[in-house]
């Protein structure tokens, strides 16, 4: 549902820029696209307290495209869409050309620096980011400059990183690498992957060769685990029980 915003005191403007070259832009007309009414929100609160106008909120896809007809918002907050992202950024440039689009992420959404290349938005922010960076995101934005959240930099490099590493080990080899990043020692592996401590240690051989790591702490350093124990490059390796060494 679309829920217009009026009767609320705002300010002039913002400021942006250094104390040196700091430049006076008008505060942003945004429509919020949320799943969830209340992050939609307390995202309006930390917008008006900045000094911008929203003007409607939306928690459903057919509501924004009316919303976006009625109100003629120069910026859209977007966090509706997954995988099909692109496609539906393409439709929404061809119906608003004028309108600039920032794009929310939650950090479990798997994207890597190839797709986030293709969107077509002026601003991309992951959900979890500050008031502030939130804030700055739109006053570049709405100063005609491309904004990339630096946390989002930071996971697509670390994703990246941990995808090569993946790729570059055996199911198993993988599943122990899982393993020794959540701190188990050889026994405990193999008790858990019902193999012999001679096994694990075996693999444990080939994996430092592989990855040139000299040491169980490198190798911890060098693999990111999920709250699910995955591999955050987006493939699944779970502990295989009683399969084959």
């Amino acid at each position: 549902m679309s829920t217009g915003i009026a009767g609320t005191t705002r300010l002039n403007g913002a400021r942006v820029g250094s104390k040196s070259g700091a430049k006076w832009v008008g505060p942003a007309k945004l429509v919020i696209a949320t799943q969830q009414e209340f992050t939609a929100a307390g995202i309006e609160a930390l917008l008006l307290a900045g000094g911008h106008r929203v003007l409607a909120r939306c928690t459903c896809w057919d509501d924004l495209l009316l919303s976006l007809t009625s109100n003629r918002p120069d910026t859209l907050l977007l966090n509706l869409v997954r995988r099909e992202a692109a496609g539906l950024i393409s439709q929404l440039r061809a119906d608003h050309r004028s309108m600039s689009i920032i794009l929310m992420l939650d950090e479990r959404d798997a994207i890597t620096a190839a797709s986030l290349l293709e969107l077509d938005v002026e601003g991309i922010l992951l959900g979890a980011a500050c008031a502030s960076s939130l804030l700055q995101c739109v006053e570049s934005v709405c100063d005609g400059r491309r904004w990339v959240d630096p946390n989002l930099l930071r996971h697509l490099a670390l994703a990246e990183r941990t995808a090569q590493i993946a790729s570059r080990l055996t199911r198993r080899e993988a599943d122990i690498a899982n393993l020794i990043s959540r701190g188990l020692h050889n026994k405990q592996i193999a008790r858990e992957l019902h193999v012999s401590e001679g096994t694990v240690k075996m693999h444990l051989h080939h994996i430092y060769e592989k990855l040139h790591l000299r040491s169980r702490t490198e190798l911890a350093l060098s693999v990111t685990i999920r709250a699910e124990d995955d591999l955050i490059s987006g493939q699944h390796y779970a502990p295989t029980a009683k399969a084959s060494s």
